[in-house]
């Protein structure tokens, strides 16, 4: 199949967007995953950015992941979606699909905004949970895992140098943490405060997108991904 524009998936976090994004790629056969998420930008913090995520799935190439220092400053959305543009017209050019993912709030309605002005990504698909599923009991889990995972010594090493930096001040996995580090909270206040955090921020997510008529909707279960897959290769031939 040869393309001719790029896609998106996008969607409140735990909502299994990663997941769904570099399968579609492997089933194609084509696709590259091209970075939405705002904090995926940075380096040094796979766990507290969720990038962890991402570098662990294999073979699937991936863009604009982890390409600022910690102490950068953010890439401002118009500059960051004539990055995505630019990576996606490579990808097209090369005979493959681009997939935008990503979910941030600053980002996405940037891109959706670009994308009305000079048309070049479709279908932009959301994903969300089911109706009833618990998503804090969700984020809990995989709070849970990451600290197992090494997600206080992460915090710990990078803020003897980046204390007073953009991504250590506001990334929901790392403020309780740096708390917690000073002695300020409890580990299990500080794992709650974040499964909180996250939660308020999947709200607002799925409000802030909700305004966006052009964004296919599809309800996805971690445990269903073949047949999300399914739905997702139907709307790219359509």
């Amino acid at each position: 199949m040869g393309y001719r524009t790029a896609m998106a998936i996008i969607g409140p976090t735990t909502s299994g967007k990663t997941a769904v994004a570099y399968e579609l790629a492997r089933q194609t056969g084509a696709g590259e995953v091209v970075n939405l998420d705002k904090i995926a930008c940075f380096k040094n913090f796979p766990l507290s950015s969720g990038v962890s995520d991402a570098l662990e799935e294999k073979g699937v190439k991936r863009h604009l992941y982890e390409i600022l220092e910690p102490d950068q400053e953010v890439i401002p959305a118009g500059t960051y979606i004539g990055m995505v543009r630019s990576e996606c017209a490579k990808i097209l050019a090369g005979g493959g699909l681009p997939i935008i993912e990503g979910g941030s709030t600053t980002y996405v309605p940037a891109l959706l905004e670009a994308n009305k002005k000079a048309p070049f990504c479709a279908p932009i698909v959301g994903l969300r949970p089911p109706a009833g599923f618990d998503i804090r009991e969700k984020i809990a889990k995989r709070v849970a895992a990451a600290i197992e995972s090494g997600l206080i010594d992460e915090v710990r090493e990078e803020l003897k140098k980046y204390r007073n930096s953009y991504v250590m001040n506001d990334t929901y996995a790392i403020i309780p943490i740096v708390r917690y580090l000073d002695g300020r909270i409890g580990l299990d206040a500080a794992q709650e405060e974040i499964a909180d955090r996250f939660l308020a921020y999947a709200h607002r997510q799925m409000e802030f997108f909700g305004r966006f008529p052009e964004i296919v909707w599809l309800e996805h279960k971690p445990s269903e991904l073949a047949e999300t897959i399914t739905k997702i290769v139907a709307l790219l031939k359509d």
